[in-house]
C-alpha cells in the first residue's frame, strides 16, 4: 500500500439540511482541460465546478473550481467513488496530483478531487504573498514578538484591501460554502454517495459535510482529527509540549537511549534557554538566520512530524546541548521557508469559524517565553491577524460537536504536534459506528504508510465490518535506540 500513501500525499445552513432543501442551486459542472499536467495515458476526466461565492447573498458571483477525476480501472465501477480532502485551511487539492496508476482505489471506483474554494487553482485564489514573506521572516528569526504579530497584522490589512477591491466577498470563504460545493459537485456528477478520506483540517471539513449532508456520505476516514468542538489555537503550546513528552518518556524508558541521554527533557529545556540568551553557533545554510530558542523548537517540531527522525530527537537535542550543533543545525534549516498556505483561504476559515469562539488571552499566552519554547508560535492564526482581517463570525454550528452514524475509521499518530491522538477519540462520544485507531511510532497523517493504507482501503471496501488491525500491532513504533548511534 506504500504506493497509495505516495498517491494521496502530499445565511449558514441548520445542520442537517441539505443544500437542496434550501432551494434551487446555481452550481454546474464544465468538462474541460485539467488545471494541473496530468498523464496522458490514463484515464483522466477534468472539468470546473461553478459555485456560488456566498449562497447567503443573492445574485452572488459565480466562483470557478477546477475537479480531477480519476476513473476507475473496473469494467463496471461502484457507484460511489472517493473524495480526497486535503488539509490546512490553505493547501491545494490537486498540486501535485498527476497520475493514479497506482492508486488501488481505482481498482473498484473513482477517485475524485476538488480544489477548495480560494485555494491556488480557484478562481478567485485568495494569495496572500505579503503574509507568506511575513511567515518567513518569523520562521527564520528575523521578526519577533510584537513586531512580529504587528507585521502580520500590516500584511494582512495589505491583502484583505487587495482582495477587496478585487471583488472577493471573504465572508464566502467557509467550512460550510466547501461542503456544500462538494454536495453539489456530487450532484452534478451523478453520483449517489461519496467516501470522504480526509486529512488535518480536511477532516473538519469531511465532518461539516456529514453534518450538512448526510445521506450523500457513505463511509469517512479522519486521518490527524480536527474536531470543529476543539480550540486549536489554546492549546497549541500544550500539544506540542503532549508530543515532546512523549519522546523523552519513550528515550527514558529504553535502556540504550536513556544510557546515551539520561535527560533528554532537561536537555531540551537548557539548550532551549541559552539558545534565547545567545546566539548558538549552529551550521545553518542561511546565515541570516537568527537562531535562538523558537528557532530550535521549529526544528525540533519538524522532526516530530517525520516519523524518520521522531527517534532521533534525544540525540540531535543531547549532541547541541553538548556543544555539537551540525544535526540540530540541519534541522532548522529544514524548517525554513516561506509558508505554503493560501492565506486569504486560511484566514476567512479560522477567524471566521475558530478565533470568535476561543478565549483570545488563553490564545495570547501560547506565544510565552514561559511555557519553555522559546516563544515559537504554534497556532493556526492570532487574534491580532484576524481582527486585521475581519470577516463574519460563523454560526454557533460551525463550532459544535458532529453526531452521525457515517460508519468512519479514525487515524491517530502517537506523536502528533498538532492535532493529538485524544482529539480523534473524542468523536467516538458522537459516532456510534466510529472506529478509533492508534498508530504507534507515527505522527500527522497517520494512516499514510502500507499498514495505514491497507486499513483505509479495507474500510472503505465494506465499512461495516470493524477494522483488523494485526498489522496495527506489529507496527515496532519509534526505536530510541537509533538515538546513541553517531549521526551521519
Amino acid at each position: 500500500m506504500k504506493t497509495l500513501i505516495l498517491w494521496l500525499s502530499l445565511a449558514s445552513a441548520i445542520p442537517g439540511v441539505s443544500l437542496a432543501q434550501a432551494g434551487p442551486s446555481r452550481s454546474s459542472f464544465e468538462a474541460g482541460v485539467c488545471a494541473v499536467e496530468v498523464a496522458a495515458d490514463e484515464k483522466i476526466d477534468c472539468g470546473t465546478l461553478s459555485v456560488p461565492e456566498n449562497r447567503t447573498v443573492a445574485d452572488s458571483r459565480m466562483i470557478r473550481l477546477p475537479v480531477i477525476i480519476f476513473r476507475s480501472r473496473a469494467a463496471q465501477a461502484l457507484p460511489d467513488p472517493v473524495m480526497f480532502l486535503t488539509g490546512g485551511p490553505g493547501n491545494s487539492a490537486l498540486t501535485g496530483q498527476s497520475s493514479g496508476r497506482s492508486n488501488p482505489f481505482l481498482d473498484a471506483r473513482d477517485q475524485i478531487l476538488l480544489e477548495p474554494r480560494g485555494a491556488r487553482l480557484s478562481q478567485p485564489a485568495l494569495e496572500c504573498p505579503e503574509i507568506n514573506a511575513a511567515k518567513g521572516e518569523i520562521g527564520a528569526g528575523r521578526m519577533r514578538a510584537e513586531a512580529a504579530q504587528t507585521g502580520l497584522a500590516a500584511a494582512a490589512v495589505t491583502c484583505r484591501t487587495r482582495l477587496i477591491d478585487s471583488g472577493v466577498d471573504l465572508n464566502g470563504y467557509t467550512s460550510a460554502e466547501a461542503a456544500d460545493d462538494i454536495e453539489d459537485l456530487r450532484k452534478a456528477l451523478g453520483y449517489p454517495q461519496l467516501n470522504l478520506y480526509a486529512l488535518s483540517y480536511g477532516t473538519r471539513l469531511a465532518l461539516t459535510v456529514a453534518r450538512r449532508h448526510p445521506a450523500s456520505v457513505r463511509a469517512m476516514v479522519l486521518d490527524s482529527a480536527l474536531p470543529p468542538e476543539v480550540s486549536y489555537d489554546e492549546t497549541a503550546s500544550a500539544n506540542t509540549w503532549r508530543a515532546l513528552n512523549a519522546v523523552f518518556d519513550g528515550c527514558a524508558v529504553d535502556p540504550i537511549c536513556a544510557a546515551a541521554w539520561p535527560e533528554p527533557r532537561a536537555d531540551f529545556e537548557a539548550l532551549v534557554a541559552r539558545a534565547d540568551s545567545a546566539r548558538l553557533p549552529f551550521e545553518l545554510t542561511d546565515p541570516s538566520i537568527d537562531a535562538r530558542g523558537a528557532e530550535v523548537v521549529q526544528g525540533v517540531g519538524g522532526a516530530l512530524q517525520d516519523p524518520r527522525r521522531i527517534a532521533l530527537i534525544p540525540r540531535a537535542v543531547g549532541e547541541a546541548q553538548a556543544g555539537r550543533y551540525e544535526e540540530l543545525g540541519r534541522w532548522i534549516s529544514q524548517a525554513q521557508g516561506p509558508s505554503p498556505f493560501t492565506w486569504g483561504l486560511r484566514l476567512s476559515v479560522w477567524c471566521g469559524e475558530e478565533r470568535p469562539f476561543e478565549d483570545a488571552d488563553r490564545v495570547r499566552a501560547q506565544t510565552s517565553p514561559d511555557l519553555g519554547l522559546g516563544g515559537m508560535d504554534a497556532r493556526a492564526a492570532s487574534p491580532e491577524i484576524c481582527a486585521a482581517w475581519n470577516v463574519a463570525t460563523a454560526a454557533s454550528a460551525a463550532n459544535e460537536p458532529v453526531t452521525t452514524d457515517i460508519p468512519t475509521l479514525i487515524f491517530a499518530g502517537e506523536f502528533d504536534p498538532s492535532t493529538p491522538p485524544q482529539w480523534g477519540r473524542r468523536l467516538l462520544a458522537n459516532m456510534p459506528r466510529a472506529h478509533f485507531v492508534l498508530m504507534p511510532g507515527l505522527s500527522h497523517g497517520a494512516s499514510f504508510n502500507p499498514c495505514g493504507g491497507r486499513k483505509a482501503f479495507d474500510f472503505i471496501t465494506d465499512p461495516a465490518t470493524p477494522p483488523v488491525l494485526t498489522c496495527v500491532a506489529k507496527l515496532q513504533g519509534a526505536d530510541f535506540a537509533a538515538s546513541a548511534a553517531t549521526a551521519d
